[in-house]
């Protein structure tokens, strides 16, 4: 520290002596610069040359005014006049030169420059007039005349500049001369100082350029992929925005995010999510002109500027591309693997005036992409912001539901085809607005997934089951058992907890078996599913895997995790007829389940023919509108007095 301290004072030291030397340098080298002003910018050979070709102009014009009066010439007017315009140039070339009075004689240099202006505006009439008047030998003889002193005056003039010339050369060549020999002592002494400085100095420098150089990389550039990052795309989009406003073009924003990008994070691991994201930039590099931006705003979304746009359709061309470069496989290391994108195209002007409304309507052109099947693009509408505008006030209203008791709970029968008794129900939630009327479970149920509110709405629908599970359970069945729909979201780690749970089936002294959960297919394929389960089933809850048979998990994971129920799905069941393939798939999926000591619950009856193909394979437990529709809970609760006959004779 105390090295680096002196280091500084040295350089501070060395810099102020520096400074000191350079301003006594630059003060003699202006003092001499004065001096010599007198001599150095007089230009005398500039003046002479102006002199010369003004003298050599006024001869020429005179010559053409002899030729002029020769009908026999070929010379015409036009030339004549051509030359009357050459040496009024010529003069007001030696005019405007700053120099002149300095070399010259001012007295007798602006004495010449009157005369030859009073002469050139004199004889200015005769050719405006000469295209129409013609020759005529008076006029002509008359210039000429006029001419013949300015010539005469012109020519003294180019021998005084001469002689100046020459008097001012040997001046400044003595003052050069002198000039020199204090510049060179002076030079060298500094250029002394000046190595040492530099050598210290450009070290500091080299170091701080690197330093610069690496802090600006991580500024503005991403790290994994090289792309720019969120920084400096919108400094970049600021000034398209800006050059596009000057020039009254046009641009469009890209917004594309990577198809189930998470899915290989889950289950490959974030190194090859990395070597996905890497490759992915390069394609998306390859697949745009080198005027455009390609950034990385973070994750596995990407933005894309394109400038000086001729033709909106250039948009879906690169888009299109970009496609069918993703079509291809991506190389991950140990396998290949293919992996979509959805795109979202927005324009400015035509969509938005500034860099967030078009982030924005990007966004959700993307999402609008995402949601008509992905692996597609899709231009924003001014009905993607009317949407958008219902969804914000949607989450509005959805935050205040559950203070305002705007959730009910429905009640769906499970059945036991042979027996037709009832000892279990699906709890449907459904939304009651003041306003809207029934909001439908597929339309805020996403929305609460994404705010976080589905965890607090998930363990309302808990506690309230569980209460509905005693009342039945003691005026009943013992046995009786509601299972719940759950969210991903509430089975992670920051979701539901486990405790609150148990704490609250303590208190209405319930046993966990009166509750199953129902999951989907995916949560499987998640690492940290398997201690989230394990702490729910400590709880004697039962476990129901839903819409089996329409997601992408292995079998391998049935053995994994202590499932209890699988659901099959009710597009199995929906056209289930004798001989058909989705009778073989359930057939199979009913096997395979007993095999693995699991039940089975088919969703989705709705004919007395589909139960009984499912009774005869097996089917443990059915679902669906041949059995009841959702209902209340006074409904069901006439619906279980009701329910004793069996379904099947």
């Amino acid at each position: 520290m105390q090295a680096t301290r002196n280091t500084k004072y040295w350089l501070i030291l060395i810099s102020a002596a520096l400074l000191l030397v350079f301003s006594v340098v630059l003060y003699i080298q202006y003092h001499q610069s004065r001096l010599l002003n007198s001599t150095v910018q007089y230009n005398e050979s500039n003046v002479s040359w102006n002199v010369f070709q003004l003298e050599a102009e006024s001869l020429r014009f005179g010559t053409y005014l002899q030729n002029a009066l020769d009908p026999a010439s070929p010379d015409s007017l036009d030339e004549l006049q051509l030359r009357y315009e050459i040496f009024y140039s010529r003069a007001d070339v030696l005019k405007n030169n700053p120099s002149a009075p300095l070399l010259l004689d001012e007295t007798a240099y602006k004495a010449v420059l009157q005369n030859i202006y009073r002469f050139l505006d004199d004889i200015a009439p005769y050719f405006e007039t000469i295209s129409t008047a013609g020759r005529q030998a008076a006029p002509l003889r008359l210039i000429l005349d006029q001419l013949a002193p300015i010539q005469h005056q012109l020519h003294d003039l180019s021998l005084e500049s001469v002689q100046r010339s020459s008097m001012h050369a040997e001046t400044r060549a003595a003052e050069v001369e002198r000039q020199i020999l204090i510049s060179t002592g002076l030079i060298v002494f500094q250029l002394l100082l000046t190595l040492l400085f530099f050598f210290i100095v450009i070290r500091q420098i080299r170091q701080l350029q690197t330093s610069r150089s690496q802090f600006s990389n991580l500024a503005n550039f991403d790290p994994l992929t090289g792309l720019p990052n969120r920084r400096l795309f919108r400094d970049r989009l600021e000034q398209e925005i800006k050059k596009t406003q000057r020039t009254e073009g046009r641009l469009a924003l890209l917004f594309l995010d990577l198809d189930h990008f998470k899915d290989i994070n889950d289950t490959q691991g974030h190194d090859v999510g990395d070597i996905l994201l890497k490759e992915a930039a390069r394609r998306l590099k390859h697949c745009v002109r080198d005027s455009d931006t390609v950034a990385r705003l973070g994750g596995d979304e990407f933005t894309i500027i394109l400038s000086g746009l001729e033709d909106t359709g250039k948009a879906a061309q690169i888009s299109q591309s970009i496609l069918q470069s993703f079509a291809e496989p991506f190389d991950l290391g140990s396998r290949k693997d293919y992996v979509s994108a959805s795109i979202g195209i927005t324009f400015y002007p035509d969509d938005a005036g500034d860099l967030n409304t078009l982030l924005k309507n990007a966004d959700q052109a993307m999402y609008v992409a995402k949601e008509e099947g992905r692996n597609r693009f899709h231009y924003f509408t001014a009905s993607m912001q009317e949407a958008a505008q219902a969804r914000v006030e949607l989450i509005n209203d959805l935050r205040g539901a559950l203070q305002k008791n705007e959730f009910r709970l429905l009640y769906q029968p499970i059945v036991d085809p042979g027996s037709g008794r009832v000892h279990k129900a699906e709890a449907l939630i459904r939304w009651q607005h003041p306003e809207r009327g029934q909001v439908s479970p597929l339309d805020f149920i996403p929305i609460a997934e994404e705010t976080g509110l589905i965890v607090e709405i998930g363990n309302w629908v808990f506690r309230e089951a569980a209460k509905q599970a005693r009342v039945w359970r003691q005026c009943h069945s013992p046995d009786f058992q509601i299972s719940i729909n759950t969210s991903p979201l509430q089975l992670h780690a920051e979701g539901i907890c486990t405790g609150e749970w148990y704490d609250y089936l303590q208190a209405l002294e319930l046993p966990g078996a009166a509750i199953a959960i129902e999951i989907t297919e995916g949560l499987l394929m998640e690492n940290s599913f398997a201690t989230r389960l394990l702490e729910i089933q400590r709880l004697g809850i039962e476990v129901s895997l839903d819409d089996f048979g329409t997601g992408y998990s292995s079998m391998s994971y049935l053995k994994k995790f202590d499932i209890d129920y699988l659901k099959i799905d009710k597009s199995f069941v929906r056209n289930l007829r004798p001989g058909s393939s989705d009778h073989a798939l359930c057939e199979a999926m009913i096997v395979m389940a007993h095999k693995l000591g699991l039940k089975v619950i088919a969703e989705g009856i709705e004919t007395s023919a589909q139960l009984g193909l499912l009774s005869d394979t097996g089917c443990d437990y059915g679902q669906g509108y041949y059995f009841a529709r959702p209902m209340t809970q006074t409904e069901f609760d006439d619906y279980l007095k009701k329910s004793t006959a069996p379904l099947l004779t």
